[in-house]
């Protein structure tokens, strides 16, 4: 009988741990209406864990940039900072943040928090405690591909706390980790387009969503153009196709410009950085 309790007992306590259900959670639009529709749950859930992964080596920056965009988005609802956490080897490289660049994708560089860590356990570390306080809006790290620290087991420790908390996490990973098993919400492929007009275009992507814990739709995971608006912080359909049904059945993807405008990429020796 006293077994009986104990368990009882014990299944109450992990409840709410285990409690990851999308009711709970409200989900953020990318901002077109055709888009959204085409997700699973018309946007991409706030208090989850996302992964983005480039299409190729050539497009890390334009997932970072697809990254940058979707947390600008998200400041526009939410108060607090960002978190972004790289790794120390990466950090005048991939992991540099330039701050007229960020301006220009419309992220306020006073809202992020940029922090440099050694090991990839120590960044899964300082994401899992960015995670834990609500003031934060969301954390972002970036994995190298070597990084074996982040499994399921860690994944699943970053998504339970996201969803405990009601923060969003980002993970921008290599395009190899397309298939293992995490506990991620969503895992985004993201390939680099060319601008509308070179040197002053809307940065453009292509974007295929691979996975998802609510079901996979046909429309996005064949990939879909789109680019961002910066005067409404929000995604939209490329002039071409916002006024029909996008041919989401178009294989393969173009290279082209980086996605990353204005050198956003590039480090700044006046970045404020924290370690």
């Amino acid at each position: 009988m006293n077994r009986a309790f104990e368990i009882e007992a014990l299944r109450r306590r992990i409840a709410p741990q285990e409690r990851l259900t999308p009711n709970t959670r409200p989900a953020l639009g990318l901002g077109a209406e055709a888009l959204d529709a085409a997700l699973p749950a018309h946007g991409l859930k706030t208090g989850a864990l996302h992964e983005i992964l480039p299409e190729s080596h050539g497009d890390f920056a334009a997932g970072t940039g697809f990254g940058i965009c979707f947390l600008a988005r998200l400041l526009r609802q939410r108060p607090g900072p960002i978190l972004f956490a790289v790794p120390a080897h990466l950090a005048n490289s991939e992991g540099a943040l330039y701050p007229p660049g960020l301006v220009a994708l419309g992220l306020d560089p006073n809202r992020l928090i940029r922090i440099e860590a050694r090991k990839p356990v120590d960044i899964l570390w300082a994401l899992e405690e960015g995670l834990s306080h609500a003031p934060i809006a969301a954390v972002a790290g970036i994995l190298p591909d070597s990084a074996r620290a982040y499994d399921f087991a860690a994944s699943r420790r970053l998504a339970l706390r996201a969803a405990r908390h009601g923060v969003t996490a980002l993970i921008l990973r290599g395009r190899q980790a397309s298939k293992e098993s995490t506990a991620a919400e969503t895992r985004w492929s993201v390939a680099s387009l060319p601008a509308a007009s070179a040197g002053s275009g809307a940065p453009r992507w292509r974007l295929a969503l691979i996975k998802s814990r609510q079901g996979m739709s046909r429309h996005f995971s064949s990939g879909w153009d789109v680019e961002w608006d910066h005067d409404t912080l929000s995604f939209r359909l490329p002039t071409p196709l916002a006024d029909r049904t996008p041919a989401w059945a178009t294989k393969g993807s173009t290279a082209g410009a980086s996605a990353w405008p204005h050198d956003a990429g590039r480090g700044n020796a006046e970045w404020a950085e924290a370690s």
